[in-house]
């Protein structure tokens, strides 16, 4: 048996779609053993033992007959949201991953364990930081994935509101725009680097500007009318900018000061468009996928 434990992640993080990540301290422990299938009946264990045995073949090994996996939310009152753009699906593959990779004593590397995980989630801005760690910058050149990962200043919170509403990523990613103009496409690219050398620097003032997107947000706000409304309450609670997690619905904020507030405003507005939730208070985590024992 080897057992991981694996943080949810935020991607695009505005600007930067589907090419920034970063890993946040919710986690699950997610155990996989070569034993006869049981355990605790979770819907991501199917997912998990999907990207083990897809490990198993990338280290050219036979696939076990057998797997049981067991999933257990480090904090069972914070557990990771499945389906609201919180990375649920990149946190049972990288588990399912790194617990393969324990069993068979290691054979891959981490650019290889990153392969497997970008191609079974199709992209890797969200399993690149739940694998590492952190923030993580992923780009694809021909079949290579490259990773880097960003140095983050320290006191950044991330105020997260959860709603009930799920937009699967499927449906989500159909909306967005097929072209670009130049116009919007030099407003995202250079929204992106702001970005990157904000969080590295601390200089959160920028972050407002630096969150601004025009590829994605606005086509995916078809299908989850509050996001502007949530984003600007979060602004006015003194968030330093906001976003769609990922492909949504979970809306990130990023402060330092005043979560509390930024939070209930973000609630608030949520209320008023007829939109339920909840909201988390969480931050930035360094660690991706630990082996906690095998």
């Amino acid at each position: 048996m080897a057992t991981v434990r694996v943080p949810a992640t935020s991607a695009n993080l505005g600007s930067g779609f589907d090419a920034l990540g970063l890993a946040l301290a919710l986690s699950a422990d997610v155990s996989v053993s070569l034993a006869p299938h049981e355990g605790n009946g979770h819907s991501l264990a199917p997912m998990v033992a999907t990207a083990a045995r897809a490990t198993y073949r990338k280290a050219g090994q036979p696939e076990p007959a057998e797997l049981r996996v067991t999933w257990k939310d480090t904090d069972p009152e914070r557990p990771i949201p499945i389906a609201r753009g919180l990375g649920a699906s990149a946190a049972a593959r990288a588990a399912g991953i790194v617990a393969a990779n324990a069993l068979m004593g290691k054979p891959l590397t981490d650019d290889q364990l990153l392969s497997v995980g970008a191609e079974l989630e199709g992209h890797a801005d969200n399993i690149a930081p739940a694998l590492f760690g952190g923030m993580q910058i992923t780009v694809r050149d021909d079949d290579t994935w490259l990773h880097l990962r960003v140095p983050l200043a320290s006191g950044l919170k991330i105020v997260l509101f959860v709603p009930d509403l799920e937009m699967p990523t499927r449906e989500s990613r159909a909306r967005l725009p097929q072209r670009l103009s130049r116009e919007d496409a030099v407003f995202n690219v250079g929204r992106a680097a702001l970005l990157v050398a904000a969080l590295g620097q601390g200089a959160w003032e920028l972050l407002d500007a630096a969150t601004q997107d025009r590829l994605h947000q606005s086509a995916r706000a078809e299908l989850f009318p509050a996001l502007d409304d949530i984003i600007d309450a979060a602004r006015d609670g003194g968030a330093h900018g906001a976003y769609l997690s990922g492909a949504g619905s979970a809306i990130a904020a990023f402060a330092t000061e005043g979560e509390e507030r930024v939070a209930r405003l973000m609630q608030q507005a949520a209320v008023a468009r007829g939109f339920s939730g909840r909201s988390l208070i969480t931050e930035p985590s360094a660690a991706g996928a630990e082996l906690l024992d095998s």
